[in-house]
């Protein structure tokens, strides 16, 4: 579904990512895990081709969607024509809005009843239809981080990317909302995710892989991944 090939990316002069190759297939949850400045945001970031300043040029290698180069598809056109939707980190929520305005304001490609899918939001998350009128700055970090993940679903996604989707969450929220993405992929949508957490990042994926420095240095299935010694020491506290 989703390859990516010898793919270079900079800020200005600063060589971000130095020729990453990955793959995603349709229907799997990847992880990408590595240590800050690694190169993980920045590889989402270039997926969603998102204009600088924001977003890394790319000066090398290619990104293909179902076998179609996407490196010249502008950032609106990856939402609204490939479905593909990033939950950014921080949740990027606006905060001025109801949690129903911010939900209702994602479906702008939404061609479908979004009536229904607001509907669907609210069952996944109860939390936010108790909240619907509420301003969103109001909510709490978790409830935010609730937010950011529905109105990515309202764009009716079939891929869905997560920039550390358990940042700032305690850990009874951090499980909720890894439950809830397992829920999701059950039901079939595709996930990039990356999560400072390792070790649950792992246990979610089907397949990871590990960045150093804007360089892909492991990759293999979660479960491998959590066994191999050398990670362990790295990114799971030796355990």
């Amino acid at each position: 579904m989703l390859n990516v090939i010898d793919l270079k990316a900079s800020y200005g002069k600063i060589e971000a990512l130095h020729g990453i190759s990955f793959h995603v297939r349709r229907g799997e949850i990847v992880t990408l895990i590595g240590s800050n400045g690694a190169g993980k945001s920045t590889t989402l970031k270039a997926l969603m081709r998102l204009k600088p300043p924001e977003s890394p040029t790319v000066t090398g290698g290619d990104i293909l969607f179902n076998g179609a180069s996407i490196l010249n598809t502008e950032s609106h056109n990856v939402v609204g024509k490939l479905r593909m939707t990033l939950v950014p980190e921080g949740r990027q929520i606006f905060g001025n809005l109801t949690v129903v305005e911010n939900l209702i304001l994602a479906a702008w490609t939404n061609t479908g009843d979004a009536r229904k899918d607001l509907d669907y939001v609210f069952g996944m998350f109860p939390r936010l239809a108790e909240r619907m009128r509420q301003r969103s700055d109001t909510l709490s970090g978790g409830e935010q981080q609730m937010l950011a993940v529905g109105r990515a679903l309202m764009s009716k996604c079939s891929v869905l990317l997560l920039d550390e989707p358990s940042m700032g969450l305690a850990p009874l929220l951090m499980y909720d909302m890894f439950r809830t993405l397992k829920q999701l992929n059950d039901e079939g949508l595709t996930i990039i995710v990356v999560e400072q957490n390792a070790r649950i990042a792992l246990q979610l994926a089907d397949r990871g892989y590990v960045l150093d420095t804007g360089e892909i240095v492991a990759e293999g299935t979660g479960k491998s991944l959590l066994q191999r010694p050398e990670i362990k020491a790295a990114y799971l506290g030796g355990a």
